[in-house]
């Protein structure tokens, strides 16, 4: 059986600091269960809605997977309140922001003084003294009576949950750290709003909303799809919090086979989302995006170069990957573990072993530095399935190939020391 195997080629430590997200869920993909109903914000993993409603009004969660049921209200992209798609990926949240306190037209019950406030949680708490980047995506739907600025963000260890207030009420005794004086009114872009703070050491919750009263909001009366609604009307979507020295990281070099598609950027790691990154090749912009896909050259060996530019909060940084590919077929089962290399870290002197038997005949060994230049090479001769090779390069971390006739190959790290 052939299998297609894309092989790690350098640690993740040896690339550029890791850029880390502590927010949870921070594109709001991940659910416990599609929204089919209202007030269904804590179907998000990781989100909810502070000082909640029990009324049918209240912040909604919108996903593509929802559009199996027949309730159209949260269907993406297209529902009974607004056309959009997500600023990425499936899903996203939708929230009122304000109200101007006109009593809601006879005989509905509805408040007509509402406030929803959508709060997540960090991975963990943020460092006293370091300065991080805050910023999210927000859009303002068809639906709204209103565009609005004063929309922020506040962190604090939860404490924002246990104030004496009624559901729906406006929290104006916090302060956000972040917020935004530009009144929100495109209703066919996302718009980033982004600041930077300085942490204290006990954030553990990030809250989004608006945090100031009536007077201190400035408003346009839009006046789009139903001209009688008082409120106004936000989506958002790819929340995040960064420290302000965070570097790009395009990923470990990989190999792939001839024309397949794979994944690039930190692949692995689990906090690098919902963050802004372009990505370039051959100096055009082909995607956004921490992890894209991208297709391999059809070319045999081949090696392509990705550059990935972060900007956070306008500190931009840059990283680059290698894509190399190889031929059609690589066998699994005859390579994955058909060698043993010692010793790793060693002083250039390595022997190998393999369980490979006469028929795959000859084995030659490339070594690759970093930039995928080969260092060295040479034909290995078995001597009882076992061989070695002596590397007079400098220290560093290389790429060991080896490969068969018939073009088998398997690679791995190794560390001269």
């Amino acid at each position: 059986m052939k299998y297609v195997i894309a092989i790690l080629l350098i640690c993740v430590t040896l690339k550029s600091v890791a850029q880390v997200n502590f927010v949870r869920n921070p594109d709001l993909e991940q659910y416990s269960s599609c929204p089919d109903g209202l007030n269904l914000i804590n179907r998000a993993l990781f989100w909810s809605a502070i000082i909640d409603s029990a009324s049918e009004i209240g912040m909604e969660y919108y996903n593509a997977c929802g559009n199996k049921y027949p309730d159209g209200s949260r269907h993406v992209p297209i529902n009974t309140r607004f056309i959009q798609y997500p600023h990425s990926d499936s899903g996203m949240g939708g929230f009122v922001l304000y109200y101007d306190k006109t009593p809601y037209p006879p005989p509905s019950p509805l408040p007509f003084d509402y406030r929803d406030y959508l709060q997540g949680r960090l991975f963990k708490s943020l460092i006293n003294g370091k300065t991080y980047c805050v910023s999210f995506w927000v859009y303002m739907t068809e639906v709204s009576g209103y565009a609005q600025n004063k929309i922020g963000a506040y962190l604090d260890d939860g404490a924002i949950n246990k104030l004496p207030l009624p559901p729906g009420s406006e929290v104006t005794s916090v302060v956000p750290q972040v917020y935004t004086n530009d009144i929100i009114k495109d209703t066919a872009n996302w718009v980033k709003i982004e600041g930077s703070f300085l942490a204290n050491g006990t954030e553990t919750h990030i809250t989004i909303g608006n945090f100031f009263p009536n007077s201190a909001v400035d408003t346009i009366t839009t006046n789009y799809w139903f001209g009688s609604y008082q409120y106004s009307y936000y989506l958002i979507d790819d929340v995040s919090v960064v420290a302000i020295d965070a570097k790009a990281n395009a990923g470990v070099d990989r190999w792939v086979e001839q024309g397949k598609s794979i994944p690039i950027g930190p692949v692995e790691d689990s906090t690098a989302r919902g963050m802004e990154c372009k990505w370039y090749h051959k100096g055009k912009l082909i995607d956004s995006g921490n992890v894209i896909s991208v297709n391999a050259s059809s070319i045999k060996y081949a090696v392509d170069t990705y550059v990935v530019v972060q900007n956070v909060c306008g500190n931009i940084t840059r990283d680059t990957m290698l894509l190399r590919t190889v031929g059609l077929g690589i066998s699994k089962m005859s390579f994955e573990n058909a060698f043993s290399i010692y010793p790793n870290p060693s002083n250039g002197s390595i022997t190998i072993t393999t369980n490979l038997n006469k028929k795959n005949g000859a084995i030659y060994a490339k070594v690759y530095d970093l930039l995928g230049r080969v260092v060295q090479q040479e034909k290995l001769l078995f001597n009882n399935k076992e061989s070695g090779i002596n590397l007079n390069i400098p220290n560093g971390s290389y790429i060991l190939e080896l490969k068969d006739e018939a073009g088998n190959v398997h690679r791995e790290r190794i560390v001269i020391e």
